[in-house]
């Protein structure tokens, strides 16, 4: 992994949408403008889409939510900066990523250029399609948005195609415990050929007998469904633990010799700790 921590760990909040989504509640109440904390998560996570390999860690994060009137990072859709909203709709820029992966610690890559961190920027629609109050709070959302993406070093950085990741989520809130909320969501990813090529191209100077040349292909990437579940345990204190199945079955590359599974699988558990909230409230 690569020395900046935390912007991994940031990424990884957004990356994985169900950990973003440690809130406080979903009620139409105004909620603090600046919320903050910190956390330690341990996480068990894949190389990278359909790999055999998979990378543990264990590391604190910053957590933070800030609910201004354009710029926002909340519990809704993650970092964006919001450009038409209304009550149940907003058209946004939004910000995603991935993690870095050794190369030399995933088999089927030894001697490949190591993947660097990936951010991607762009464009995107939140909606909500559904909301329910009462003895307990749930509410159905769509997020489309369409990005950019970059591979970014410690001097670099590099463009990386196109990202289409529409996601559809559940919230709920108070259904089976009080104070336990949880986070269910379903998502696809369809990428351009330049995108595609990171994690699927083998050129020939790196191909080898067990990892022959191949060109990566433009088209679905795969789909993930996620469960998370969060709740008090003290004061401002809450905990957190989700899972994660990505099926990458009659995705475009499937030819790769750098696909190596079907299924793959994550988890992640840990504690977020809110010592900070602003006087001020949101505008909405």
């Amino acid at each position: 992994m690569q020395k900046n921590i935390f912007l991994l760990l940031s990424l990884l909040l957004l990356t994985k949408p169900a950990l973003s989504q440690i809130t406080q509640s979903i009620e139409d109440k105004q909620r603090p403008l600046w919320e903050g904390g910190v956390g330690v998560v341990g996480a068990l996570v894949p190389a990278y889409p359909a790999s055999e390999d998979s990378n543990f860690f264990a590391l604190p994060f910053p957590a933070f939510f800030y609910r201004g009137n354009i710029l926002r990072a909340d519990e809704e859709g993650g970092m964006r900066s919001r450009f038409i909203k209304s009550k149940n709709f907003e058209v946004n820029l939004s910000i995603g990523g991935s993690l870095p992966a050794s190369s030399k610690n995933v088999s089927i890559r030894q001697g490949m250029p190591d993947l660097k961190t990936m951010v991607e920027v762009g464009p995107g629609i939140l909606s909500t399609l559904w909301k329910k109050k009462g003895d307990f709070n749930a509410k159905i959302g769509l997020n489309i948005p369409i990005r950019s993406a970059w591979s970014v070093g410690l001097f670099e950085a590099k463009e990386r195609g196109i990202v289409f990741n529409p996601l559809l989520y559940l919230i709920t809130e108070n259904l089976f415990a009080d104070g336990l909320f949880s986070f269910t969501s379903i998502s696809s990813v369809f990428a351009s050929q330049k995108f595609q090529k990171v994690f699927y191209q083998v050129d020939s100077q790196f191909a080898q007998a067990q990892r022959s040349a191949y060109t990566a292909r433009s088209g679905y990437l795969g789909t993930t469904l996620s469960h998370i579940f969060a709740k008090t345990l003290f004061k401002d204190t809450r905990g957190f633990i989700g899972g994660y199945y990505e099926n990458h079955k009659s995705a475009s590359n499937e030819n790769s010799p750098l696909f190596r599974r079907k299924d793959n699988f994550s988890v992640a558990i840990g504690l977020v700790w809110w010592f900070y909230e602003s006087s001020t409230l949101e505008s909405n």
